[in-house]
């Protein structure tokens, strides 16, 4: 796609005062399916402690600071907005690679994919729900999936390997309770209360040949007949939680390290 139209924006916003909460999860929960519904055709999004990145099509600006607004009046924090725009799929690849890696160059994580604030994650399927899908976006900046990925992942000094959904033959609770978490982007201590969570963990246990129904039940404090009835099922976020079992940088506590 060449030069002479705005191919997309890169829209930062930058607290107030210094204030590093916005991967509280409250507030980070609150942006993300904030601008998850106001850009549905967004091209990435990163949450950093003090500030965050979307790259999306051009427009939304005013959409943005809406946004931004609405959480400034339930959270009272305050934002600076800088857009920068780009005329070439090349600098708007840039622009998305450079949020990917800004957890990296902050020195929260060694390798992009271990960011649970990004969409990273979803261009591999290690997210439920999706929002960035990667055909999607490949089809919008007019390259294969396989180019995008590769440019916006690489860099002079890292070049992670994509995540891979390779066989797990066996995984603690806490590493299924973690790759669920992971995978939803919720709080942890939320899981026992969060059914589509617990339901993930049970299905997740049998598909990596956890004990029977009777043990998994008195480790998750359910019944066995729940046990039994929800590993029937399949949840379509299942592969992502999965993914994320068999990749331990989905899952690592640094990834929600601020």
């Amino acid at each position: 796609m060449g030069s002479g139209m705005t191919v997309a924006e890169h829209l930062i916003a930058h607290t107030r005062g210094g204030a590093r909460c916005l991967l509280e999860h409250a507030k980070a929960s609150w942006l993300w399916a904030r601008l998850g519904a106001g850009f549905p055709d967004a091209f990435s999004l990163e949450l950093m402690p003090d500030h965050l990145h979307l790259v999306a099509p051009p427009g939304g600006r005013t959409r943005f600071v809406r946004v931004l607004a609405m959480f400034t009046a339930l959270f009272r924090v305050r934002f600076d907005v800088i857009v920068e725009t780009a005329n070439t799929t090349d600098i708007a690849m840039r622009m998305i690679r450079y949020g990917f890696f800004n957890p990296v160059r902050d020195g929260l994580v060694g390798d992009p994919y271990a960011w649970r604030w990004s969409t990273l994650r979803d261009l591999v399927g290690a997210a439920y729900p999706i929002w960035t899908h990667a055909p999607r976006i490949a089809k919008a900046l007019r390259v294969t999936e396989e180019h995008l990925l590769r440019r916006v992942t690489h860099n002079a000094d890292l070049r992670p390997r994509r995540p891979e959904l390779v066989p797990v033959s066996a995984a603690s609770l806490p590493a299924l309770r973690a790759a669920t978490t992971a995978a939803l982007r919720i709080d942890g201590e939320a899981l026992p209360r969060h059914v589509m969570g617990r339901e993930l963990v049970v299905q997740a246990a049998y598909e990596v040949g956890m004990p029977a129904a009777a043990q998994l039940a008195a480790e998750l404090g359910r019944s066995a007949r729940t046990i039994r009835r929800v590993r029937a099922l399949r949840h379509p976020a299942l592969p992502a939680v999965l993914l994320c079992l068999a990749d331990v940088r989905l899952r690592h506590p640094a990834a929600a390290r601020h």
